[in-house]
């Protein structure tokens, strides 16, 4: 599987039955976990909405440093990623453009995003059950 193929894994409209987790440090260093389903990947970047996550958005202004993981149960058993890169805040352009015209269409209008968390990704690692070697990028 290459990097795109991966990325595209953690696209989610909110139908699906599993989630995509965001973590994230505020300026104490203390951990931040939250949950999270509007998802795009575009330019090799995961763009995740902003719709109810403000402690995060406000951990990513003081630590931009976050992991974005996500893992299904398959058929064969789990399978699944986890991203950790830097994240950036982006309230216009084009991936908040992109993410809200995907949530505002998947939502039939309910929804609306405040921003867009735009993470690149730095390593990318598989979280599959197997013993060995965990890092794929």
């Amino acid at each position: 599987m290459d990097m795109e193929e991966v990325l595209k894994s953690f696209e989610s409209d909110c139908s699906e039955p599993w989630l995509v987790w965001i973590a994230t440090n505020d300026a104490n260093n203390q951990p931040h976990l939250a949950p999270v389903c509007f998802v795009r990947v575009l330019d090799d970047k995961i763009i995740i909405a902003n719709n109810f996550i403000a402690r995060t958005v406000k951990n990513i202004m003081e630590s931009p440093r976050v992991a974005v993981a996500i893992s299904k149960r398959l058929e064969t058993g789990f399978d699944g990623y986890m991203v950790k890169g830097r994240a950036e805040i982006h309230h216009e352009g084009k991936y908040f453009d992109a993410i809200k015209n995907f949530v505002e269409e998947k939502s039939g209008g309910r929804r609306s995003p405040k921003s867009a968390v735009v993470v690149t990704p730095e390593e990318v690692y598989s979280l599959k059950p197997d013993e060995g070697r965990k890092r794929v990028f």
